[in-house]
């Protein structure tokens, strides 16, 4: 517990050894954690999700589900039978091209997390920004009543796009990570997705946390070795109070951030959180 609440961090990685992560998690002041469906094996379907959870644990970790089967973003996993186990269902690491797949799982009802980066795929004539790609979720959900969150925003141009949808009346949430309100791409020489940006995005970032446009902070925290990122249990923390001693936040933001948000966020999926 910190500061008399416990902390929620709604986006991690644990890969394929969950008792060394959650007990790293639970050393450094992490009570939930909510890990990603790019596992080893993907959690893809109910049998991989059920072994999944009889995994020893020293913290609360609720998985999420794969979108598409095999994170390939050509066929929906079976939705129905897997949302009763998972706090939502994301293929983060890669992004939902197939938009009829994105209506089709937000119809549902289920809480969609949504991973929006830049690509540079061979084959696309101009390369999509992180901002492209919330744009083209957001057309998608405005014909929609479903439950959208953006992972990793990390442009000035995202927070501004998320002010405006939700001044507009759209329904949606979003996080951030400590590394995009505290590096830039001048200050870290770091592959990480998204990737770091300007001073320009940090100060949209801590004005989109100070206003509620941005409505949580997650790690993103994946094991070393890392193919991509520097995020970590160990600083994620001590990199948020930070917010709070520079004056961005209040300690009651803070709390909202790490812990009312993300609760809400989780219990509005239809997952049932008990601390």
């Amino acid at each position: 517990m910190f500061k008399g609440f416990p902390i929620i961090d709604l986006h991690t990685h644990l890969r394929n050894d969950i008792p060394r992560h959650t007990k790293i998690a639970r050393e450094n002041g992490i009570d939930v954690i909510v890990y990603m469906a790019n596992c080893n094996p993907f959690l893809d379907s109910l049998e991989k999700i059920k072994r999944s959870l009889k995994e020893k644990r020293y913290c609360k970790a609720i998985p999420v589900a794969a979108i598409t089967k095999g994170l390939e973003g050509k066929e929906l996993v079976k939705i129905d039978k897997i949302k009763h186990y998972v706090a939502g269902f994301s293929d983060d690491g890669r992004y939902l091209k197939n938009l009829n797949l994105l209506k089709e799982i937000l119809e549902k009802g289920v809480l969609v997390l949504a991973h929006c980066s830049p690509s540079y795929e061979v084959g696309i004539k101009k390369p999509y920004l992180e901002t492209n790609f919330v744009e083209r979720y957001l057309n998608v959900l405005k014909k929609v009543d479903g439950k959208l969150h953006i992972q990793h925003i990390s442009q000035k141009t995202t927070v501004d796009l998320i002010r405006g949808a939700k001044k507009s009346g759209i329904k949606l949430t979003c996080e951030t990570c400590p590394h995009y309100f505290t590096y830039t791409k001048k200050d870290l020489s770091v592959k990480i997705n998204p990737p770091l940006g300007e001073k320009e995005d940090i100060l949209a970032i801590k004005e989109g946390l100070s206003d509620g446009t941005i409505d949580v902070i997650a790690s993103d925290y994946a094991p070393l070795p890392r193919k991509t990122g520097i995020a970590g249990f160990r600083s994620f923390i001590p990199l948020s109070y930070g917010l709070v001693l520079e004056g961005v936040l209040s300690e009651k933001q803070l709390r909202e951030k790490l812990y009312f948000n993300p609760q809400k966020i989780i219990e509005g999926g239809g997952y049932k959180l008990k601390l």
